[in-house]
């Protein structure tokens, strides 16, 4: 019986051509191939044993996606998990590789590195691609310059608004916030809205993926 691999894009378009580019090659011969375009609807596509779910991550909440990666493991324990990102952020690609992922490919990951994660992420290896996995090692070597990693206006978010930056990379909505923090949801808007115009970005997801590259939360 073949196995399944379930692929995850909110754009139909680039999902179909994810979907001719399998089935181009000889991958339909061990594996079914199922597209998903709504997030929400995952969970009806992973539940049989030793799927594949690849997630093109870019356009979601990283901090949301982590702790749905746990839900999915949770119904299916042997689903296997590779991420497809934009970034390389080494603290982002350890927090999901500590959630249960097998793999990771960056922005620049070819179409060997791709056909290579399936291959050995099924084989039951783990698989991160070249760029990637340099950044990892840059960053165990301690060769990245920390003051690079950081723009201007990022050493004047307050103790508070850190606090509520911390939260919302952990994927809390206002209202949750609010209740941890003992503020109002009015209040937590209101920082959030601050470091948005602070570092100059128009919507919380980029706000996430701001903290997580310049390490202005620490997990």
């Amino acid at each position: 019986m073949k196995k399944k691999i379930i692929l995850y894009d909110h754009q139909r378009l680039y999902l179909e051509c994810m979907q001719y580019f399998l089935v181009c090659s000889d991958i339909t011969k061990k594996y079914n191939l199922q597209g998903v375009d709504n997030f929400d609807d995952l969970h009806q596509y992973i539940l049989e044993k030793d799927s594949v779910l690849i997630l093109n991550i870019a356009p979601l909440n990283y901090a949301e996606v982590a702790n749905q990666i746990e839900g999915f493991l949770k119904l299916n324990k042997t689903l296997k998990i590779i991420i497809h990102a934009l970034h390389t952020e080494v603290k982002l690609i350890k927090k999901f590789f500590d959630k249960g992922i097998k793999g990771y490919l960056g922005n620049n990951a070819s179409s060997k590195e791709f056909f290579e994660a399936i291959n050995q992420v099924t084989d039951g290896n783990v698989y991160v691609n070249y760029d990637a996995k340099n950044a990892l090692l840059n960053f165990i070597c301690s060769v990245d310059d920390e003051n690079s990693k950081k723009l201007s206006g990022s050493e004047d978010i307050t103790a508070r608004e850190k606090d509520v930056l911390l939260l919302i990379c952990e994927g809390l909505r206002s209202k949750e916030i609010a209740e941890k923090l003992f503020i109002s949801p009015h209040t937590v808007e209101s920082h959030r809205r601050n470091m948005m115009l602070k570092f100059n970005l128009n919507s919380s997801s980029k706000l996430v993926k701001f903290a997580m590259e310049n390490r202005l939360v620490e997990y």
